[in-house]
């Protein structure tokens, strides 16, 4: 069996603690008696915390998500408006969520698009059909 058969390795898929505790850690008074001292509230040695999710890109998916359900396309229309404002944010803060604000345009203009074309033909098929009973009536006003 070769040493590139990794599969097995769950360590090399993620990154790998820094050596010693982080710089702003709390040291307990045991900590050089041999005793494996418990670090309550901390992330571990190493890794720092993810930055929050951005909350109006989560509402702008949920927003254009009900509006492809439901036939209030105008939640859409909002949702499309709320990604592009999560964007933004995401960008200046620094914060996660890139992937939702981005679903949530994606999802936005193409329900938004559907739902629009679908009043539209469901308008015409209507009109099309009162206009043919009243001139098939053979009314006329002479």
């Amino acid at each position: 069996m070769s040493s590139q058969n990794n599969w097995n390795n769950p360590d090399m898929y993620y990154q790998q603690p820094q050596s010693g505790p982080p710089a702003n850690s709390y040291q307990p008074a045991n900590a050089g008696s041999g005793y494996a001292a418990s670090s309550y509230g901390s992330a571990g040695p190493g890794y720092q915390p993810l930055p929050p999710n951005n909350t109006l890109a989560i509402i702008a998916l949920v927003a254009s998500i009900f509006g492809v359900v439901s036939s209030f396309f105008i939640a859409g229309i909002a949702g499309i408006v709320m990604g592009h404002i999560a964007r933004k944010q995401i960008r200046e803060r620094g914060e996660r969520g890139d992937g939702m604000a981005v679903a949530a345009l994606w999802v936005g203009y193409i329900g938004t698009a559907l739902w629009i074309l679908f009043w539209v033909v469901y308008v015409l098929i209507f009109v099309v059909i009162f206009g043919a009973a009243f001139f098939t009536t053979g009314t006329s006003y002479s």
